[in-house]
């Protein structure tokens, strides 16, 4: 999976060898807030890609890819869009991992299956 941090909080994911926006991911360190990302949300519908707020929690263990910090314990995700939630689904670590993959192929998928703009037909 491809990330471009786009301003510290904010995640597209995309396709590498396309550079395809696939998702918007804003994500915070979860202290209890509501987070808010009004941006994301439209700039997700004006692109029509599904957009997510992931709160994470940290763990008291350390990082298996860098020992120097901490690991993630917990999600807190919300979809922005298309059809916003009103609640906070908890999630492990692994669950949104998971999660991110599925989104990434349904995306891939539904652009696969787009016309080119410069069809004959057109």
């Amino acid at each position: 999976m491809t990330m471009a941090d786009l301003d510290s909080v904010l995640f597209a994911e995309y396709d590498h060898g396309a550079k395809l926006p696939l998702c918007l991911v804003e994500v915070a360190r979860d202290i209890g807030q509501e987070k808010p990302a009004g941006v994301i949300r439209k700039l997700a519908e004006l692109a029509d890609i599904p957009a997510y707020v992931a709160l994470y929690e940290l763990s008291d263990q350390p990082n298996p890819g860098d020992r120097n910090w901490p690991d993630i314990a917990a999600f807190r995700v919300r979809r922005l869009w298309p059809q916003p939630e009103a609640h906070w689904r908890h999630l492990t670590p692994e669950q949104w991992a998971a999660a991110l993959v599925r989104i990434r192929g349904w995306q891939l998928r539904r652009f696969e299956a787009r016309e080119a703009a410069n069809d004959p037909e057109f």
